[in-house]
């Protein structure tokens, strides 16, 4: 791709992002309209005012219930779709910075939503050599065996149908029955071959870091650098928030109003990492012009 069309396909990338953010935000303030309505006819009903099955009441609940659903699917969708963005943006900042070529393919790695040609796949990793053998022996290990009592199991099958998922490929059988490991094209599968654990764990793309990310910023003038440092603190921070409200919930004790209170503050700032990340890819998108020069 030419500076131009990288240029131009992450400002399509920045437009689309925007749009599945706004359309996430009203959905989102429309669960909280309905949730006030909600609560209110609650406390009507606890002071003895209307029936328990008012269908009204029942209407209430039903429109609640499908607003939660609906706007998870938008935040899941806005979040999947930023962090394409945000993934492209670094790829074209490698790309500008090092002087390596960015084919198309690249840029649609991680478009949801979206299957891509055998040839295309190649672009992506693959997953490590270590872990296709691994499969490949649990798999054959895992088979059912002539001797196996039905309904046992070991857990190795499961264990080995896990490791496949995580790591974006999927078991088959060629025609000859020899077990094959095979990267998978679904978008989410890509996703965890591109980013592994930055995605599994911390749900973002891989992003440049320490000598990495100092090699970047050293082609970006110093205003410029101190814009995408900045950037991409907030969005490790906003990340690892969801690591320690994790520590927090498995502490099996009851919680002190200190831990309370830091719970809510981690969550408010999580609940942002989708924005963040928005404004690490608007940085790095608007950056690419002065890394050339």
């Amino acid at each position: 791709m030419t500076a131009s069309e990288i240029d131009e396909a992450l400002s399509t990338l920045a437009r689309c992002s925007a749009v599945l953010l706004k359309e996430s935000q009203a959905e989102q303030q429309r669960v909280e309209e309905l949730n006030e309505r909600s609560e209110t006819s609650i406390q009507q009903h606890a002071e003895g005012r209307g029936s328990p099955y008012d269908a009204e009441y029942a209407l209430l609940s039903v429109r609640l219930r499908l607003a939660i659903q609906c706007a998870k699917a938008h935040r899941d969708a806005a979040h999947e779709f930023v962090c394409w963005w945000m993934d492209a943006a670094v790829t074209a900042w490698n790309s500008a910075v090092h002087g390596t070529p960015m084919p198309y393919t690249r840029l649609g790695a991680a478009a949801p939503d979206t299957l891509m040609l055998d040839e295309d796949l190649a672009v992506l990793p693959r997953v490590d050599e270590q872990t296709r053998k691994l499969l490949e022996l649990g798999s054959f290990l895992g088979a059912p065996q002539p001797s196996t009592a039905p309904g046992t199991d070991d857990g190795l099958s499961t264990m080995i149908t896990d490791l496949a998922a995580c790591s974006g490929v999927s078991i088959q059988r060629s025609g000859t029955d020899a077990i094959e490991v095979v990267d998978d094209d679904d978008p989410e599968a890509r996703r965890r071959r591109l980013w592994g654990d930055c995605w599994l764990e911390l749900r973002i793309p891989t992003l440049p870091a320490g000598g990495e990310l100092d090699a970047l910023l050293g082609r970006a003038p110093r205003e410029t650098a101190d814009r995408l440092l900045n950037a991409a603190r907030a969005v490790v921070s906003a990340a690892m928030a969801s690591l320690r409200m994790s520590e927090l919930e498995d502490t099996g004790t009851p919680w002190t109003p200190a831990e309370m209170d830091e719970y809510d503050q981690l969550s408010a700032q999580h609940d942002r990492l989708t924005q963040l990340l928005a404004n690490y890819a608007q940085a790095v998108t608007e950056s690419l012009a002065d890394m050339r020069a």
